[in-house]
């Protein structure tokens, strides 16, 4: 056999860490171990125990074992993260994947019976359906330590707030959340399409957009093929500016997107590549320009533009369009729809957005531009999972 044939056979049937996000707790670890590239068995370590699931005929079977008679019971909320962990894996395979898991424990457990309800699964003794929805919905379990779980995480208080005067919106809105801290990793997501090398998983990430990312943000701002639609070049000043505002203005989240990759536990340099605005609309000038009515207070809306060359096609966009509007959801649950208003004459980015899920709602009118109204609607874009 060649060597390169005994590297591929090696590769193909190897036993690899996985981690769902960047951000997954240490005291998390999951393992996956693969038979002719495809998985055969995964385990998750979590405190003193281990949750082995494996896929015969079909069917996702788990093992529940504790590996310390004297630990403590196994509590609900570290079980439910360990499962999700285990189960998610089976869902990161892009559009490939199926839409619900059949699941059946080998030795029952009240603790995993409880996990696996916590997690959406319908039940038919003695086996389970859990719903690829349910498990990206949940995908705060991807990344939060497990004392978060054991109460729902509350939302931030409804306050009604009528702007002031010269504001962009005049419609009533709900008091927003402060920003996240601009050093927060805001969102991660492991790229099964990009993943070429299982010892090196590709990842997208959001992070708010600080002064660290002015250099950048100034030289796309400044390409051509950007300047068509934004119509933001300008000098290093005008963009420092620029910067300044967007994290000043309480409605806008200016974000970068990048890839990276692991190796090991350490992680690659990130290589940018988007920009974007996740802004709340009833405070932004789109707001006003909708028919009256239309508006919901917990709607969100998105500008975006893909800076970097070596990170254009359909390809890419399947990794930061559909990740955006993931954390849009993920971030508020009362958050029901995404919205964006690109330039109507972009064909090519109306298209993308079509793909994973937004539908044309007609035209808004802005003073500079007629744009098309596209929103993507939150059961939509659970139903189709475009990752």
């Amino acid at each position: 056999m060649s060597s390169t044939a005994s590297a591929a056979a090696a590769s193909s049937n190897a036993t690899v860490p996985f981690r769902a996000a960047l951000s997954i707790p240490h005291e998390m670890k999951t393992v996956i171990k693969r038979k002719n590239a495809a998985i055969a068995t995964t385990a998750v370590a979590f405190h003193s125990s281990v949750l082995h699931s494996q896929l015969v005929d079909g069917v996702v079977q788990l093992r529940l074992n504790q590996l310390d008679p004297q630990a403590p019971p196994y509590d609900v909320p570290s079980t439910t993260q360990a499962l999700w962990n285990a189960l998610f894996k089976y869902c990161a395979r892009g559009r490939d994947a199926p839409e619900h898991l059949e699941v059946e424990p080998v030795l029952p457990a009240e603790a995993l019976d409880s996990a696996l309800l916590a997690l959406g699964a319908t039940k038919n003794a003695p086996r389970y359906t859990v719903s690829r929805s349910a498990l990206f919905q949940l995908y705060d379990y991807a990344s939060d330590v497990p004392e978060t779980h054991h109460s729902p995480r509350l939302p931030f208080p409804y306050l009604p707030v009528t702007p002031p005067s010269g504001s962009p919106s005049t419609l009533t809105h709900p008091m927003r959340p402060p920003k996240p801290h601009p050093d927060s990793l805001l969102y991660s997501r492991f790229l099964p399409h990009l993943t070429t090398d299982a010892d090196r998983p590709a990842y997208f990430k959001l992070s708010t957009c600080t002064m660290k990312d002015l250099p950048t943000l100034h030289g796309w701002l400044n390409d051509e093929r950007v300047d068509q639609f934004w119509m933001e070049k300008g000098s290093l000043e005008q963009h420092r500016q620029f910067i300044e505002e967007r994290t000043n203005d309480a409605h806008v989240l200016p974000v970068i997107g990048s890839y990276t990759s692991l190796v090991g536990d350490l992680e690659a340099p990130e290589e940018p590549a988007v920009y974007a605005e996740i802004y709340w609309v009833k405070e932004d000038r789109l707001g006003p320009l909708m028919r009256e009515g239309t508006v919901q207070d917990y709607d969100r809306g998105l500008h975006m533009l893909v800076g970097s060359n070596d990170h254009r096609g359909p390809h890419r966009i399947r990794a930061w369009m559909p990740s955006l509007a993931h954390y849009c959801f993920l971030d508020d649950p009362r958050t029901q729809r995404v919205l964006c208003e690109p330039n109507e004459k972009n064909e090519k980015i109306i298209k993308y957005m079509e793909s994973i899920g937004f539908k044309r709602h007609g035209s808004v009118q802005f003073p500079h531009k007629t744009s098309a109204l596209m929103i993507l609607d939150k059961n939509d874009f659970y139903k189709l999972c475009p990752f």
